[in-house]
């Protein structure tokens, strides 16, 4: 499951703990509501972190459920640093990749690019706060955190990255006319054995 569809989950689920664990969704922030989650697609990391999650009265006096997530690309390093205290929650939000997705009622708006923290600093804590004794949160850090590593050496195990990717070895073949093409053809063996790891 892509990393947008997750996030439509999140906007359908959020106050089901247990259907975002299924999605492989990690709750770090539960103060009242969940407020920061990690996302995985394969062994790439994210952050979201809910702007704002409201109920809002339209001009026609009907009411919509309105809910803002900003999403952060990150790694595991940077969450285990974020969850153990080390690094304040603003500068863990802060990614060269980051976008806010929304949800007014059962619409669902596209992502729109985030290009600095500062555009969004009204909607997340100030800097200075973390995940440390001071701040009220009813998830386990150490137990979400041991997960979150877990998930990190299943997909490491299997080495996923750009220099390991089956590729065709290719045959070149002329032809000098088109008669020829049917029995080169008959004598090309196109077993396993054309494959080979990069």
């Amino acid at each position: 499951m892509n990393i947008d569809k997750k996030v439509e989950n999140i906007f359908g689920n959020m106050s089901n703990l247990d259907i975002l664990n299924s999605y492989n969704c990690h709750t770090l922030l539960d103060i009242s509501e969940p407020l920061m989650f990690v996302l995985n697609e394969l062994d790439k990391y994210y952050l979201a972190y809910t702007l704002q999650n409201r109920t809002a009265f339209l001009n026609n006096g009907a009411r919509a459920d309105v809910i803002e997530l900003l999403i952060v690309s990150t790694s595991v390093s940077k969450i285990k640093m974020l969850l153990e205290g080390q690094m304040d929650i603003k500068d863990a939000l802060s990614s060269e990749v980051m976008y806010r997705m929304g949800k007014i009622g059962n619409k669902i708006f596209p992502k729109k690019y985030v290009y600095s923290v500062d555009q969004v600093e009204n909607k997340i804590p100030k800097l200075g706060v973390r995940f440390d004794c001071s701040l009220p949160n009813k998830i386990n850090i150490k137990k979400t955190l041991s997960l979150i590593e877990a998930d990190a050496r299943f997909y490491d195990s299997f080495a996923i990255n750009d220099t390991n990717i089956l590729k065709k070895d290719h045959i070149h073949i002329k032809l000098e006319n088109t008669s020829d093409f049917r029995s080169v053809l008959d004598k090309v063996d196109f077993k396993i054995k054309d494959w080979t790891l990069e």
